[in-house]
């Protein structure tokens, strides 16, 4: 996924597993968000917010609410991808 306002290309990876992972994150990550996927598929997760960012001020974006976080942007935006894809493969 080509991120216009960093000029960054991201490639989402997503995986299984039965057993919980042990996490390790380097100095670009700040924080690990562990989620439910019934959380992430709830609708109730999906909402918008008004945010500032470095090309435009007060514009509303659509987010995730999700463990008392809002996950917005590039983010965001490849959640809902794996979220359609969860739902599109009726796992």
């Amino acid at each position: 996924m080509y991120i216009p306002p960093s000029n960054f290309l991201a490639t989402p990876f997503l995986g299984y597993t039965l057993q919980k992972p042990a996490f390790k994150t380097n100095r670009e990550v700040a924080s690990t968000i562990e989620v439910l996927l019934d959380d992430l598929l709830n609708e109730q997760s999906i909402s918008s917010i008004e945010m500032t960012t470095s090309y435009m001020k007060k514009v509303k974006v659509p987010c995730f609410k999700l463990n008392d976080y809002v996950v917005w942007g590039a983010t965001a935006m490849m959640l809902a991808e794996i979220k359609n894809l969860l739902i599109e493969s009726k796992f």
